[in-house]
């Protein structure tokens, strides 16, 4: 199963280690519906525990502003000033920073991981 930038991975592992995510879920819920259907991944939103909502709006912000190394431009990390210049800026503020930045941070090294497994 993969992930675009925009879903959320949740997941259970079953007892035998299979692992469902919420879109495996999802997607047979509506494949054992009479008459089978397709489900609305185009215009789902997987809904965010609240403690993360700060972090994933971060993440969404900044995922573009990436450090990237040699002629050939693999991406190495994301830029850590766009992270700050985004959180100075978010509504409200961001009571932890260092947290709301170090989820971010693991956040798309986990989806760099993904993506380099792919390739």
């Amino acid at each position: 199963m993969k992930f675009q930038d925009f879903q959320a991975s949740s997941m259970l592992e079953m007892a035998d280690g299979t692992v469902l995510t919420a879109c495996d879920q999802c997607r047979m819920t509506y494949a054992e519906r009479i008459p089978p259907e397709a489900p609305p991944c185009e215009t789902c939103r997987v809904l965010l525990q609240e403690e993360n909502e700060e972090a994933a709006a971060v993440y969404m912000a900044t995922r573009g502003q990436v450090i990237t190394r040699g002629v050939d431009g693999v991406v190495t990390d994301i830029s850590i000033p766009a992270i700050c210049d985004v959180m100075d800026r978010y509504p409200g503020g961001i009571k932890d920073q260092w947290r709301c930045m170090s989820m971010v941070i693991k956040t798309f090294h986990s989806f760099l991981k993904e993506k380099r497994h792919e390739s």
